[in-house]
């Protein structure tokens, strides 16, 4: 359920291969069928005219080993005459992005040249499947522009994101080892000793055939969930992906691998933690009222706020949490096939999902900004939990309480008094 493991991807990559290798078969032992029977044809019959008729009987206009397509729009207008601001617009990256991300994937997504037919090259698998992530149209679309089958984008688009996945997600969705940079960033923003903030999303999906309610949310519609984690410029250090919508954030957070790894100290490399009035804090993160107490979680006091110090804390806290919620509505501004339901299998769905999260931060690294058409993230698919609190009932209650007063209290006089190393 944690993203998808090396055991399930490599099963996927066999499957797909088979699928793809009996299509063939069955297409090649069609081609020779039908070329043998032409000959027999033209063997038998020797009247020209009558050759002509027969041929013409055995013409049929969905009988080609590969069907006529145009690569124009790629070839001559894409490649030869964007700039990259249409790059950007088109593809949510420049054109030297997009080159460095063919060459991180080209060891998987290259195909052997066969006497058959030209592979596809790497850059137009790559496009194929950035433009569809970011387009959020459907396969047809994809494949009426780039002039390929419509179940070679289904194709491509899958095999791209598990390349993706096995290549750049540990490289690109973790913490770093600038922690200290991330903790400066949010103490900017108001918040000390904080390395990240945390939330959850829904991702619409197609209803899975013969289960439709097992992914069903409160608002009637099929999900999974994404719990992301971002640092201070909304780029994502952690990302829990897969659980149905029907689940509480504080369900899948407390069952999640980063509840785990922060409960043990081993997320953030070295663990830092400081001493402040008598009370050792760990490295923390920001949530809202929905998640439950941690000592390494802090959350508003919400009504339970008695003094300006608490009202301060909870000013502040919502400034710096807001990273993730910018964080969620730039990933489905830029990656449109998360804005509505996602045309996906079951099975390749955390795939796509993560494939887009590791772009996003691809992008944000490179500084690439949404330009163009926007589309709109529909407010209730982002978590709120506005009135709610979660609490729990073990010793973690009072550590996560004694944790936040301290915090408040220090905001309180500016971070300059009751610290001690």
């Amino acid at each position: 359920m944690y993203r998808s493991y090396s055991r399930y991807i490599a099963r996927s990559n066999r499957a797909t291969a088979r699928y793809i290798t009996r299509r063939r078969r069955i297409r090649r032992r069609l081609c020779v069928k039908a070329s043998l029977h032409r000959r027999r044809i033209l063997s038998v019959a020797n009247d020209p005219s009558v050759q002509w008729c027969a041929l013409a009987e055995l013409d049929d206009p969905r009988d080609y080993w590969v069907y006529p397509r145009s690569n124009h729009w790629w070839d001559r207008i894409v490649l030869q005459v964007w700039d990259d601001h249409e790059w950007i617009c088109r593809f949510r990256m420049s054109r030297t992005t997009f080159r460095d991300l063919v060459a991180a994937l080209r060891p998987r997504l290259e195909r052997q040249r066969t006497t058959m037919r030209e592979p596809i090259s790497v850059e137009k698998r790559v496009a194929v499947a950035v433009w569809f992530l970011a387009s959020g149209s459907s396969y047809q679309v994809a494949s009426d522009i780039f002039g390929v089958g419509r179940s070679t984008v289904s194709n491509l688009v899958v095999e791209f994101c598990l390349a993706v996945e096995l290549e750049l997600l540990s490289k690109t969705v973790h913490l770093g080892p600038h922690v200290g940079r991330i903790m400066d960033g949010f103490l900017k923003l108001g918040m000390p000793h904080c390395i990240g903030a945390i939330d959850g999303t829904h991702i619409p999906i197609c209803s899975p055939g013969g289960k439709p309610d097992q992914y069903r949310n409160r608002k009637s519609f099929s999900s999974i969930l994404l719990q992301g984690t971002v640092d201070h410029r909304g780029c994502f250090i952690d990302a829990e992906i897969g659980w149905s919508g029907r689940n509480h954030d504080a369900f899948v957070f407390t069952h999640s691998a980063f509840c785990v790894a922060m409960d043990s100290g081993s997320f953030v490399p070295g663990n830092p933690t400081i001493c402040v009035d008598g009370v050792h804090v760990p490295p923390l993160v920001l949530a809202d009222g929905a998640y439950p107490m941690r000592r390494w979680l802090l959350k508003p006091f919400g009504r339970y706020a008695e003094t300006e110090a608490h009202r301060k804390f909870d000013r502040c806290l919502s400034r710096a949490r807001n990273r993730v919620e910018c964080a969620f509505g730039r990933l489905k501004a830029r990656f449109w096939c998360l804005s509505h339901r996602l045309l996906a299998r079951e099975k390749n769905v955390v795939s796509i999902v993560t494939a887009c999260v590791v772009l996003h931060n691809l992008c944000e690294d490179m500084g690439h900004e949404i330009v163009g058409e926007v589309a709109s993230v529909d407010p209730l698919l982002i978590s709120r939990a506005a009135g709610q609190d979660e609490e729990t009932v073990d010793n973690y209650l009072e550590q996560g309480k004694a944790v936040r007063e301290v915090v408040a209290s220090w905001m309180a006089r500016g971070f300059m008094q009751g610290q001690n190393n």
